[in-house]
């Protein structure tokens, strides 16, 4: 384990709480997983996990990291798509 821990450790950290909290919150029913807000948090989680592997790349944490941010704005887009459908 790295002795020096920067910036973008903490920016890797603070993205897999906010990924943990959103998955436990869906998993409790407090957070639907087809919500936006749900898929938003995986969103912006992702990409402060992905901001940490520049610093310290994994190729396997950045494949996986790609994966749920593409599922995440798949995700996004068929939220804001059906809520433009339902306002018209």
């Amino acid at each position: 384990m790295p002795t020096d821990f920067g910036w973008l450790d903490v920016t890797g950290l603070l993205g897999s709480v906010i990924i943990i909290v959103a998955y436990y919150l869906a998993t409790r029913g407090r957070l639907p997983a087809d919500k936006l807000k749900f898929n938003v948090a995986n969103l912006v989680g992702g990409a402060l996990v992905m901001m940490s592997l520049i610093d310290r790349p994994n190729f396997a944490a950045i494949l996986i990291e790609c994966m749920f941010l593409l599922i995440a704005m798949a995700a996004i887009w068929r939220n804001l798509a059906a809520k433009g459908a339902s306002q018209q």
